[in-house]
């Protein structure tokens, strides 16, 4: 009876269990990370993001934004566009909050001045800032 119990109850755990398939690739990001995510070709536009972020790079890193690309026609590419619900066929930048939300979306390129306004603006950041203010 007690082994029939212990069984049963793996059983029903691992049939609770998420699937692997089933995580979105945007989870392993959430409630650590900001996502900046180009979807689209890989074009004049997301070249021009990606040289936008690399040259506020500091500023990036301390508002914990990580640049990913959906350029391509790779599978993590595919399932990052799947996550955000983006065609892929037109440029297009998203700015991913902490708890996994899209903040924002443009269709052409976001300088860093207004993605720090965005970010800076969220409650999380504003949190993030109070913590982090010399006493």
């Amino acid at each position: 009876m007690r082994r029939h119990l212990l069984t049963t109850a793996i059983l029903l755990g691992l049939i609770a269990m998420p699937h692997l398939s089933d995580a979105s690739p945007l989870d392993r990001y959430k409630w650590k990370n900001r996502l900046l995510i180009v979807t689209g070709p890989d074009d004049a536009a997301a070249q021009q993001q990606r040289r936008i972020y690399d040259a506020a790079r500091a500023g990036m890193s301390e508002r914990a934004i990580v640049l990913l690309d959906a350029v391509d026609e790779s599978a993590a590419s595919r399932e990052l566009r799947a996550a955000l619900g983006a065609e892929g066929r037109r440029f297009k930048v998203y700015l991913i909050g902490k708890d996994g939300h899209t903040a924002f979306a443009s269709d052409t390129p976001v300088s860093a001045d207004a993605l720090f306004k965005r970010v800076d603006a969220m409650p999380m950041r504003q949190d993030e800032m109070r913590r982090d203010r010399p006493r």
